[in-house]
């Protein structure tokens, strides 16, 4: 499965790879991955992992998201919503991110709009 995951991660288009575990808390067990080798990867091809905030989701899971910051790979904390009352799952994420020690260096979403875009683009200035 790691490696399905690497040749999708690989695609130009591709910069966040989201639902990174693909569990669903109480129903599904996430993926079996090589999760060092996702990281490696990440970091060096500038790929970001997703923080679903979805109460039933919650994935990344704080325990990896303490191994993304321990190996320098940036994350995006996302509601999964589908409709506007839903943004308001957004704290669950941050809640994550925070049990995983992740500081604002670590959520692209913190950056300013211009900054993203800018990041998107892959850092061009």
């Amino acid at each position: 499965m790691t490696k399905r995951v690497l040749r999708a991660l690989d695609h130009p288009k591709i910069k966040i790879f989201g639902h990174p575990t693909g569990r669903k808390l109480g129903q599904r067990e996430g993926y079996e991955l090589d999760w060092e080798a996702i990281f490696a990867f990440c970091l060096k091809h500038d790929k970001w992992l997703e923080i679903n905030a979805w109460p039933d989701r919650l994935d990344l899971p704080d325990t990896l998201v303490r191994e993304a910051v321990k190996n320098g790979v940036k994350m995006v904390i996302c509601t999964d919503a589908h409709i506007k009352n839903q943004l308001s799952l957004m704290s669950y994420g941050v809640a994550v991110a925070r049990k995983g020690w992740a500081e604002k260096k670590d959520i692209i979403n913190t950056l300013s709009y211009d900054k993203i875009v800018q990041e998107l683009k892959g850092g061009e200035k």
